[in-house]
């Protein structure tokens, strides 16, 4: 099994950091993997999952072994922590910081990305969407 895709999307807030998605062997996706942060500021990726019926929480995909689980969060993390580098998804701690390195390389996506997720975009009275 090969990880050939991570797309990483900023989350407004919260204990979730960011939404992945990750594409396997070119052919098959899973989305909204998500990257949370615990009480003591470790990372950590957890499965997509939704509510049953008697409201627990139930993963929808989930690997069959720890291999497996150890390959996507290592994946998934590093593409996260390189986002963060990038300024594509805002840092909790430090964000309005100086420090752009190669803020004149900086893509018009990257850019979008930085403005919409973040928070002085969502307090200036702006419709913001559902999660």
């Amino acid at each position: 099994m090969e990880i050939t895709e991570v797309r990483i999307s900023p989350s407004k807030g919260g204990k979730v950091r960011a939404f992945a998605s990750i594409v396997i062997d070119d052919c098959f996706i899973i989305n909204d993997l998500r990257v949370m942060e615990g009480r003591e500021g470790q990372l950590f990726v957890t499965m997509p999952a939704r509510k049953s019926r008697n409201g627990q929480m139930r993963d929808i995909a989930h690997p069959l072994n720890s291999e497996t689980r150890q390959q996507i969060e290592e994946r998934v993390l590093e593409e996260f922590r390189t986002s963060v580098a990038n300024m594509v998804v805002p840092q909790r701690r430090g964000a309005n910081g100086g420090g752009g390195s190669q803020r004149g390389k900086e893509s018009p996506m990257s850019r979008l990305s930085t403005k919409l997720f973040s928070d002085e975009y969502w307090t200036s009275g702006s419709r913001k969407s559902g999660e």
